[in-house]
């Protein structure tokens, strides 16, 4: 893990025009860009349109992949990264591929049997009948053998098996009976591949520490942020920090080391914990449906997979991703956090369980930071700029005491204020965020 790239970039060309694709590590596969194209390049772009709910998809079917301008076809298994000749730099390398979409609309949710199985369940109403067995019958119709279906093979590390045993969503499954729990594994292990490139998008090492030697690819609260942005799982009702609390085992959410460091804002999930993530992601947003393997298929199938890793690019998002900013954020993390704790209200059911808008106003007022550039308006867009959903200016004021944010937010909400208030550039921003934080902890915490 230690040798793997940080930043590859593919040029996807697709009916005379392109667009550059942020791969990260690059250990997806090919078949990955075949699925990302299909959402850009499809008859609508993508195949549910955003903020409209949709019973069955127009068209999402991923074609083949070619070098380009070679127009040599690839292995739709093989890694973005084993593309790259031996003696390449992968950061340096930007790789052009040519895709091909084939125009046959997709049939609708698929079935919850295993692959392999001969069952022919349609989803959803039947979820019940979900097999995980393949049966041979004798003469008179009775099952002579059962056996399991094939499980998908090993890759990058992961085993499907290894992985599915470490989910734990007793709390959210305890009334499903096996056949619901069969139908749940059955979704994860037939698109086991797809979600597992989808994880290596948003993922990225770990640093190793005294405590932790081994490295290995987690995604940061910041970046499952980005993935639920991107997923359009958040909404004016339903904030990123209802997906954060929905996301971990109830076990996770209480605080550790000090009063005020709740595990849930320190959380990372490596793969198994986000295959559990979007389990209990799912269970939060059920989409009418009661069985646990309906809601997760409902969303793999009409939010994850349609949009995932289709980020919006955005500069300051990846200013917070300099070694420099996060460098400052990590030494200024003990105060941010007292801060952010300090307005932290969970049980409250009325208003904003966490930092307000009126609040960081009335915080920024107080450490007299509040000046020509950084006015109460322009803290507003700013807040609108943050936060995972579209909001309409007009519905809120600079007194709003409804919004929510999560910490992760919280932190850009501050790197955005620093670039609003200073307008600083790039090298400029580490020592007037350092500034900017000192100043305004000292006053508020």
């Amino acid at each position: 893990l230690d040798a793997l790239p940080l930043a590859m970039q593919l040029q996807v060309w697709y009916d005379g025009e392109s667009y550059n694709l942020q791969c990260g590590t690059g250990m997806q596969r090919v078949a990955w860009i075949a699925r990302v194209a299909a959402q850009r390049f499809g008859s609508s772009g993508i195949w549910c349109s955003a903020g409209k709910e949709v019973q069955r998809p127009k068209e999402f079917i991923p074609g083949r992949v070619f070098l380009y301008p070679s127009e040599q076809e690839l292995d739709p298994e093989a890694t973005i990264l084993s593309l790259v000749e031996g003696d390449q730099n992968p950061d340096d390398v930007v790789l052009s591929v040519l895709v091909e979409l084939r125009s046959k609309p997709a049939p609708g949710l698929p079935s919850l049997a295993a692959h392999g199985s001969e069952d022919s369940v349609v989803p959803p109403k039947s979820s019940k009948s979900a097999l995980n067995y393949r049966m041979e019958f004798d003469e008179r119709g009775r099952v002579v053998t059962m056996t399991p279906p094939p499980m998908p093979e090993p890759r990058d590390g992961y085993d499907f098996l290894e992985c599915y045993a470490k989910v734990n969503i007793a709390d959210i499954a305890s009334r499903a009976d096996s056949k619901i729990l069969t139908a749940m594994k059955n979704v994860l292990s037939n698109n086991f591949n797809t979600i597992l490139d989808i994880f290596l998008h948003y993922a990225t090492p770990t640093q190793p520490t005294e405590e932790e030697e081994e490295v290995e690819l987690v995604i940061t609260m910041s970046s499952l942020a980005l993935f639920a942005r991107t997923c359009h799982l958040t909404s004016d009702t339903c904030s990123f920090l209802e997906i954060q609390l929905s996301s971990l085992h109830p076990d996770l959410q209480s605080p550790v080391e000090e009063e005020w460091n709740l595990g849930i804002f320190d959380a990372r999930y490596n793969f198994p914990q986000f295959l559990e993530a979007l389990a209990r992601i799912a269970h939060l947003k059920k989409f009418g449906m009661f069985a646990i393997c309906d809601q997760l298929n409902k969303l793999l199938h009409t939010q994850i997979l349609p949009y995932a890793t289709g980020d919006d690019a955005d500069p300051t998002r990846e200013l917070l991703q300099k070694a420099s900013v996060k460098t400052i954020l990590f030494n200024q993390r003990s105060g941010i956090r007292k801060f952010y704790h300090k307005r932290l209200n969970l049980e409250n059911e009325s208003g904003a369980r966490s930092m307000t808008l009126h609040a960081y106003i009335g915080a920024l007022r107080a450490a007299d930071q509040l000046d020509d550039e950084l006015t109460p308006q322009t803290v507003k867009d700013v807040w609108l700029a943050t936060i995972s959903y579209e909001v309409p200016p007009d519905l809120i004021s600079e007194d709003d005491k409804k919004i929510e944010i999560a910490l992760c937010e919280f932190e850009e909400i501050i790197v955005r204020s620093v670039l609003q208030k200073s307008k600083v550039n790039e090298d400029g921003l580490p020592q007037q965020l350092d500034l900017f934080i000192k100043r305004f902890l000292r006053y508020n915490v």
